[in-house]
């Protein structure tokens, strides 16, 4: 009976434990790298109205978090001033992370079972790429609950369709676009997923012309409650305005003659699309270089995001999808329709961020398509029948889970035993990936505990000494230059937070060293 009522608590008691979490490992953290300006949005958004100028490609949903701060016009330091008031404007991430974990039990549930559904919350729940980004102002976290959901959606009216179903698959698609310019690579998603339903229907739908226009007219009115709902959160400001009337900046836009022809979508929503396309042309704007294995990019390269996925995971979760994909068939266990519902918008998210995207700077981006990966690994727990195997699920959740907390309370910089120890993360990947949080508060602690050291923090030039810098200016992401000197003729002798790196110089090698250029 007590065992029967410890699973019955673990997914609230493990919700509850992420929440800690997440708050807990947002502690001495002020805003960093992007998370004043999505706030700025946000707070423009509601001051302004929806017909504000953009900034970026910044999006609706981040007026959540300017909510917190909107009293005091959402200065950065009047927001850095207080943990309370920093917590005020991550709280909606929070909840939106929250959310996504009780979506992918519900998931779980519905498609794997009890246990399957215990063990995919669990896997969210100390995925360190969800607690990294969960307590971020940022709209990553956002976009990937509505894209989930809208799927979860999607896969429901697969099995049984319902017009609840269909709004609520709407509702959760707009959701998603009004988080993420990139959440429309759902639509594409959705009508392959459509075409491999009406290739292999379930055997008690009719195969007729009626069956065929019901399908059609729902993927219409579909659409059509997409557009309709965007629109409404932008007031439908700017709605409708024709071709000719925007000053495209893009050359993919300014290729296409269309005048006169009407754009029913927002203007705001519409130029941020331009611009979207305007970024990934001009791979020198608006961000820093691409960085992989010590190399400096501008346009990336193609196994970028497949490396994240391989170093910033729990070696266990790749043990759990071995489990799974031995798993027997045993039933009730999922159909055709429900693996190809899981599979198909983790791997289009990965290959369309790898082949297409010039900005590779983070496993966030790979966010949306994650919760299905999950599901999946998820399996191996589902349908683990023997001794053996339960045993050997356990101790493969116990070490998932124990790998991640390791980092806490940085699971920014979470990377997994393949790196070895934990100061080479540097050489694998940067950016996001490792180096976009505050750590001022642990660096000054550090040096108060370390004062015989004298660290000199990220010096202007070559310095003898002990010297510590962050890894995205040690790699070079942002000017490659400038600390060419340390990091082609020393290596680090400790970290601080992970992510910034301990050099020491001795006085004697500081006159064979070149001094950089000017920046």
């Amino acid at each position: 009976m007590a065992l029967a009522w410890l699973r019955r608590a673990l997914p609230a008691t493990l919700l509850v434990a992420m929440g800690a979490l997440l708050v807990l490992s947002s502690l001495h953290k002020r805003l960093a790298y992007d998370e004043f300006d999505n706030l700025a949005y946000g707070y423009r958004f509601l001051d302004r109205g929806p017909g504000a100028p953009m900034r970026g490609q910044r999006m609706p949903v981040l007026l959540l978090n300017a909510l917190g701060c909107a009293r005091e016009g959402c200065r950065q330091d009047a927001v850095d001033a207080s943990e309370w008031a920093l917590m005020k404007v991550r709280l909606p991430t929070m909840l939106f992370t929250l959310l996504l974990g009780g979506l992918v039990y519900r998931w779980g549930r519905e498609a794997l079972g009890e246990s399957g559904a215990r063990a995919a919350l669990w896997l969210y729940a100390f995925n360190p790429s969800f607690l990294a980004h969960g307590n971020k102002v940022t709209s990553d976290v956002p976009a990937a609950f509505f894209t989930a959901a809208s799927v979860y959606f999607f896969w429901k009216l697969g099995r049984r369709p319902t017009v609840l179903s269909l709004l609520l698959c709407a509702a959760a698609t707009a959701g998603a676009l009004l988080s993420k310019y990139t959440s429309l690579l759902l639509l594409p998603v959705f009508a392959l997923l459509l075409v491999s339903r009406g290739l292999d229907p379930p055997p008690e739908t009719p195969r007729d012309r009626s069956a065929v226009v019901r399908t059609v007219g729902a993927a219409a009115a579909f659409l059509l409650l997409v557009v309709v709902a965007v629109n409404a959160a932008y007031l439908f400001r700017g709605s409708f305005r024709a071709w000719h009337d925007y000053t495209w900046e893009s050359h993919a836009f300014q290729a296409h003659d269309l005048d006169g022809l009407p754009i029913p979508l927002p203007r705001v929503f519409v130029q941020g699309l331009d611009y979207s396309s305007y970024l990934q042309e001009h791979v020198d704007v608006g961000r820093g270089l691409n960085y992989v294995r010590g190399r400096l990019s501008a346009h990336g390269v193609w196994y970028a995001f497949p490396l994240m996925i391989l170093l910033k995971t729990p070696l266990a979760f790749f043990a759990m999808l071995a489990l799974a994909a031995t798993a027997r068939q045993v039933e009730p266990r999922p159909d055709r329709w429900t693996w190809l519902t899981l599979i198909l918008p983790f791997a289009a998210v990965v290959a369309c961020f790898s082949l297409l995207a010039t900005a590779q700077l983070g496993i966030r981006y790979l966010l949306p398509g994650l919760p299905t990966l999950i599901l999946c690994g998820a399996r191996g727990a589902a349908f683990a029948t023997t001794p053996r195997r339960k045993t050997a699920v356990l101790a493969l959740m116990v070490w998932y889970a124990a790998s991640t907390l390791s980092y806490h309370p940085h699971y920014i910089a979470y990377f997994n035993e393949l790196i070895g120890p934990r100061k080479n993360a540097y050489r694998f990947l940067a950016d996001s990936n490792l180096d976009w949080e505050d750590h001022s508060y642990f660096i000054a602690r550090y040096q108060a505990r370390h004062p015989e050291l004298a660290v000199s923090v990220e010096p202007p030039g070559p310095r003898a000494g002990y010297v510590l810098v962050g890894a995205n200016q040690l790699v070079g992401v942002y000017d490659p230059e400038r600390y060419r000197w340390l990091r082609e003729n020393f290596t680090p002798v400790a970290h601080v937070s992970y992510s910034h790196l301990l050099f020491y110089v001795p006085p004697e090698r500081l006159p064979s060293i070149a001094s950089p250029g000017p920046r």
